[in-house]
């Protein structure tokens, strides 16, 4: 079974919160269970490529994403987890990640004023590269709000793409905090189909990221740290959250079930 992970953090690359954590050992315990894995998280400019043994993709070269009127290229690099023979995959690009920090500014502690195209770059290129590789996912396990496009993008603007035709998608939420809520103005970066309801997904002028990534996956699995304000929230847009949650070497062990009892459920 082919599983891909879009997070913006990983141990030790990458970490906001103790979601990095888990995310550098689950993936590698399912790889050693039999699942064919695939990472994919942005070459933020605080991710050193000498010391952690990164290296361009050649024949993923060339890769362009559209945000909105602009294009922007992107190569992808890789390098292992340490102590693990996994492999994350990097979305390199100068425009958007070369700066070093994450999605805050350090000096002003004031969010990025373009963090709504970063994220659709983001979002987008992990399906771009998906393509590209001609990998064809069964299970897309996104991870928080900056991954919470990308359920929106393969449901809307990549319906015709057989390579996702029969992928089931996961929205995991491990953190009750939200940082994805942009302007409206984000929804024309995503060039999505005239036939999608921007009604549906527009709220006061602002569009909630994560509310997306809720509406538009299949199935919505909640972590340790999740309060009651969000079991409310999963009340309100009537989803039925599935509580995954216990020490990594457990949550390993429910997540390898859930996954092949998904892979069982016809689309």
């Amino acid at each position: 079974m082919k599983v891909l992970y879009a997070a913006a953090e990983i141990s030790p690359f990458a970490r906001m919160t103790n979601t990095a954590d888990l995310l550098r050992f689950l993936p590698a315990s399912l790889q050693d269970k039999g699942f064919e894995i695939r990472i994919l998280l942005p070459k933020y400019g605080t991710i050193n490529d000498r010391r952690n043994r990164l290296h361009e993709v050649i024949r993923l070269s060339g890769i362009k994403v559209e945000i909105g009127n602009k294009v922007e290229s992107m190569r992808i690099k890789v390098a292992s987890i340490p102590n693990a023979k996994l492999q994350v995959y990097f979305l390199d690009n100068d425009t958007y990640f070369k700066r070093k920090a994450l999605y805050k500014d350090p000096k002003s502690g004031e969010y990025f004023d373009d963090n709504d195209e970063r994220l659709v770059f983001y979002n987008k290129g992990v399906l771009e590269t998906v393509k590209k590789l001609g990998w064809q996912p069964d299970i897309i396990h996104c991870h928080d709000w900056p991954a919470g496009l990308i359920p929106l993008l393969v449901r809307e603007k990549y319906k015709e793409d057989k390579i996702f035709k029969n992928s089931k998608l996961i929205y995991n939420l491990h953190h009750p905090e939200n940082e994805g809520v942009f302007d409206e103005k984000i929804l024309d970066l995503l060039d999505l189909p005239d036939s999608v309801d921007r009604d549906k997904i527009v709220e006061d002028g602002k569009v909630d990221i994560r509310k997306i990534g809720l509406d538009y996956s299949d199935y919505v699995v909640t972590g340790n740290e999740i309060t009651d304000q969000l079991d409310d929230l999963f009340k309100s847009m009537n989803i039925e959250a599935r509580k995954i949650q216990g020490a990594p070497q457990d949550v390993s062990a429910k997540f390898a079930d859930f996954y092949n009892e998904i892979a069982d459920q016809e689309a």
